[in-house]
């Protein structure tokens, strides 16, 4: 669906870069403060793009964080979009040029694995339509990201630098998004129902 919305030229590619997580209790954080400091640091460099964050609102904790998030915004061009509707996120998907997560930065993995992305649904979900992740470098992220189809970060300034080598380069923009789209089919429906057999014999 994303993929003809695109093909077809019914939604275009903004200069956009896009997060999908939920917006929870800080011991539960999915590091939207992470994202906001380095855009920070991406602003002051590239002018044109402005960042979403965009995710449920958990508890009253996720109030309180959201509200947190809302002040470290400051005058950056970063809009948050506490609970989009599901027609809502598709076309933020179809938009988005990038998606970042940043879930898990800081943590060591062995000590505190609860705290790291376990897979990464939104992040295929975004590769699904052809936006490249950009994503920090824990847990169920290696599983999804090939050094094809987008980037796996040890540090913010990495995450920025890694966004802007790829504005720099169109034709290597292009080939990174095109693959992101064919690495998000291995994770699909039919692929998993091919491979029960192998899983259960």
């Amino acid at each position: 669906w994303l993929r003809c919305l695109i093909r077809d030229g019914i939604v275009k590619k903004e200069n956009i870069i896009l997060s999908v997580a939920r917006f929870d209790s800080p011991s539960h954080a999915k590091r939207q403060d992470v994202l906001i400091r380095a855009f920070g640091k991406f602003y002051l460099q590239q002018k044109d793009y402005r960042l979403i964050l965009a995710g449920a609102v958990k508890g009253e904790g996720g109030k309180d964080y959201l509200s947190v998030l809302q002040k470290e915004v400051g005058k950056l061009p970063i809009d948050i979009v506490p609970n989009p509707s599901f027609i809502e996120l598709k076309k933020l998907y179809a938009k988005a040029k990038f998606f970042w997560h940043a879930a898990g930065y800081g943590i060591d993995e062995t000590k505190e694995p609860e705290k790291v992305e376990h897979f990464g649904i939104t992040t295929v979900e975004a590769m699904s339509a052809s936006a490249i992740p950009v994503v920090i470098n824990r847990g169920g992220q290696r599983e999804i990201i090939n050094s094809d189809a987008g980037y796996l970060c040890d540090s913010i300034e990495e995450m920025v630098s890694s966004t802007l080598s790829l504005i720099n380069s169109s034709e290597k923009l292009k080939r990174i998004s095109q693959n992101a789209v064919k690495r998000s089919k291995e994770f699909s429906v039919d692929e998993f129902e091919k491979k029960i057999p192998e899983i259960i014999l």
